[in-house]
Order: structure tokens, then C-alpha cells, then sequence
């Protein structure tokens, strides 16, 4: 798939985007990568089931890694795919790191800071 000009020109759009929990985990654990480098869908699943469920990841319960597997192909891999953030190939189950996942994931730690750094008065 992939490579739809990006429709988060509008802050929004952005946020409305990052709005989910399991997205934020998505493009946080991605931006690790380097650019170009192809994760297994099945490996995303189990590191989501295991930040979700404190466990290691060979320990995540199957409902756990069947429940991130599922919403991972069937909602949140299309929808930063489409935004152009990652590349989602659906047939294969893998994604591809993209330049663009950095920034994603620097508005994310921003706005982390700033949230925690208003609830402290820094």
C-alpha cells in the first residue's frame, strides 16, 4: 500500500491520529528503527501485548496477542499507512520504517513534556 500524501497538515488531523493508545505504542516502538528496516506485524503484536499487559513478551496470553494482532492489521497499521507515517504491506503482515515516523514521534514526546511539565509548573 502506502505513499497517500499525507493528510495531517491539520493539527487535528494529527492528534485525532495519536488519539490512540495502541498508535502512540505503534509509532514510539517504530521510531527505534532505522529507516527502511521490515518488522513482522506478529512481532508488533507481541511487544504491544507486552507493554499492555506488563509481561514479557513470550508471555503475552494468546487473547492478548490475537486482540493487539487484530487491531494492528485491521485499524491502526491502514491508518498511519494511509497517513504515509509507516509502509504497510498487508499481504506480506510487514512494515516498513519510514523517515516520517521520526516526527511523529517527536510530537508525541513533546507533547509528553509539555503535558507533564504543566502538571509540575517547570
Amino acid at each position: 500500500m502506502t505513499a497517500a500524501t499525507p493528510n495531517t497538515n491539520n493539527v487535528a488531523n494529527v492528534f485525532t491520529l495519536l488519539s490512540n493508545a495502541r498508535r502512540l505504542l505503534l509509532v514510539n516502538y517504530l521510531a527505534l528503527f532505522e529507516y527502511g528496516r521490515k518488522v513482522e506485524v506478529r512481532h508488533l503484536a507481541r511487544v504491544i501485548g507486552s507493554i499492555e499487559t506488563q509481561t514479557p513478551p513470550r508471555s503475552v496470553a494468546t487473547e492478548h496477542y490475537e486482540s493487539a494482532y487484530n487491531s494492528l492489521i485491521q485499524t491502526h497499521l491502514p491508518k498511519l499507512d494511509k497517513q504515509g507515517i509507516i509502509e504497510y504491506d498487508d499481504r506480506a503482515k510487514v512494515v516498513t520504517v519510514t523517515p516520517e515516523i521520526k516526527k511523529y514521534a517527536a510530537l508525541i514526546a513533546i507533547t509528553r513534556y509539555v503535558l507533564h511539565s504543566k502538571n509540575h509548573h517547570v
